[in-house]
């Protein structure tokens, strides 16, 4: 089997009918100029040169029409495959098999693809499984965020704390739970920060009133480095507190950014001092 472009095949098409109208009729006008032998015999094979070349170009057409028809039934079986692969329903390969050797190869594509994404799926499922067994021995109360702000997990120290069921919480938007969480805002933030922190009321449906939690929230980049997740951490107000003695001990003190004496007396440095002040 050979893959070629429809403009190649059609190409191919007008040169062979323009190949055999030329032969033909300059077999006809030879025939038909030759002097020697009978004049009928020469016509009868002149026509006949005609004939066979009419001949020809009509089985050319046919199996070119039919070339054509044959792409068109692989490209229709291609697209159900596709729409059977978008809507995640499984097919077993018997279209494929229609599309003969072409279709073997896409099946043997197709395997090897499953395998990986199994492999993937499974390497998945067992960070997940890793994800659950460090949350449920976490010493932390931890809520983690997708990248559109729903709650995906969150730890067996936050539902003690808080004396609440995982479906009180999961899957609910963090903006819903939190007055003052605004996830545009958090997600703009973490993209320049390493972490951010902040106070806001925490309101679910089993608790009569808000209560006021501190937060710090953690940006999870993916391998585009681009943030896919959050961990929120509930602190108290000490530790939040600790937080921003962290944020201030980034900047270095004002006194280590005073030139030491020693430095001051060099000669090269008195003439520096001199050329900026000039």
């Amino acid at each position: 089997m050979f893959l070629i472009s429809k403009f190649r095949v059609y190409m191919f098409y007008v040169f062979a009918v323009v190949a055999f109208l030329l032969i033909g009729f300059h077999g006809y006008l030879t025939f038909s100029h030759v002097e020697a032998g009978d004049a009928l015999t020469l016509k009868y094979f002149a026509e006949n040169f005609i004939y066979y070349g009419i001949v020809l170009l009509i089985i050319l057409t046919v199996i070119f029409i039919s070339t054509l028809v044959k792409s068109k039934n692989i490209y229709r079986e291609l697209e159900k495959v596709i729409e059977l692969s978008r809507q995640g329903k499984y097919f077993s390969g018997d279209q494929l098999k229609k599309l003969g050797k072409l279709g073997d190869k896409i099946i043997d594509i197709n395997s090897q693809l499953n395998s990986l994404n199994e492999m993937k799926s499974l390497k998945i499922s067992s960070l997940s499984n890793t994800v659950n067994f460090m949350l449920d021995k976490s010493n932390l109360s931890v809520i983690v965020l997708d990248a559109l702000g729903l709650i995906s997990k969150v730890s067996s120290q936050l539902l003690a704390d808080l004396q609440i069921e995982e479906k009180d919480i999961l899957n609910k938007f963090a903006e819903n739970i939190l007055d003052n969480f605004n996830y545009s805002s958090v997600m703009l933030e973490l993209r320049k920060s390493k972490y951010m922190t902040l106070q806001s009321p925490l309101m679910i449906d089993s608790f009569e009133k808000p209560i006021d939690v501190y937060i710090v929230t953690f940006p999870i980049m993916n391998y585009k480095n681009e943030l896919s997740n959050c961990i929120c951490t509930l602190i108290t107000k000490e530790e939040l507190s600790k937080y921003e003695v962290v944020k201030q001990e980034v900047k270095p003190p004002a006194d280590q950014l005073k030139i030491p004496r020693e430095m001051q007396d060099l000669p090269l440095f008195k003439r520096l001092k001199d050329i900026f002040r000039h």
